[in-house]
């Protein structure tokens, strides 16, 4: 009979003997976690706009959607204070640990994952609007600060960065109940984009075209068999694909 692994508690760890845990051994879960009541936020966001579809949320290695799956990957040490802490020492930040920072992110992968569950990016007026989904992704971005063309939610202008990110960050700052979009973006070139997610979202289907691969959702953290050490090493080596090279440009609207 195999035995029960017994549960680490992860407070009473050094740093030195928590960096030698392996991800998966580290007993994660969103349930009573921090981040719980935040999901919650947002579904209820999404039902206030008469949105059915809740993307499903994981806990992964970094803030994600995976390439067309309506899932959203949460980083893995938002689920324990401990985990934060050590990230604040080995990274010196902690992405998404402040409750509206974390709830930006949220609206942001939500706007993927509704995005990719619904196949908006195929729409005629979705590509006019916001460009091609099929555009590459480069390893550096410029932008224009004060662009009226694009909203701002996310640090660096982040819309700037590629059409879906265009219209995740669109998303966010729409589906926001503490921005006044109408009022704050009025007279401003993006007030379409605005518009056309209003109208997408008022017309969209409760049944989604594509449904979420629970099962086995990529970069997994209960799958992740690194240890931490191994994990931030990585991490000094290979940023994340958020993690772009940003370059200003002058603005113009």
């Amino acid at each position: 009979m195999k035995k029960k692994k017994k549960k680490v508690v992860l407070e009473k760890l050094s740093d030195e003997q928590l960096l030698q845990l392996k991800i998966r051994d580290l007993g994660l879960s969103i349930h009573g976690s921090p981040l719980e009541p935040m999901i919650q936020n947002l579904y209820c966001e999404l039902d206030d706009k008469g949105i059915k579809m809740h993307p499903p949320c994981y806990l992964a290695d970094e803030w994600l959607c995976p390439d067309k799956e309506p899932i959203i990957g949460i980083p893995f040490v938002l689920a324990n204070q401990r985990l934060r802490k050590l990230e604040q020492k080995m990274m010196f930040e902690v992405e998404g640990a402040a409750e509206n920072a974390c709830m930006r992110l949220l609206r942001h992968e939500a706007g993927h994952a509704l995005n990719y569950a619904y196949k908006l990016y195929r729409k005629t007026r979705w590509r006019q609007l916001f460009g091609s989904f099929n555009s590459k992704y480069s390893s550096s971005y410029y932008y224009q600060p004060y662009s009226r063309r694009f909203v701002v939610n996310l640090e660096d202008n982040y819309a700037q960065a590629h059409p879906d990110e265009d219209f995740a960050e669109t998303f966010a700052v729409w589906l926001n109940p503490a921005i006044d979009w109408q009022k704050k973006y009025n007279g401003w070139p993006v007030i379409k984009k605005l518009r056309y997610v209003d109208t997408l979202f008022k017309n969209i289907p409760d049944q989604p075209l594509v449904k979420a691969a629970q099962q086995k959702p990529p970069w997994a953290a209960s799958r992740m068999t690194s240890t931490l050490s191994a994990y931030y090493c990585l991490l000094y080596t290979s940023p994340s694909p958020r993690d772009l090279s940003t370059s200003r440009m002058p603005s113009s609207a």
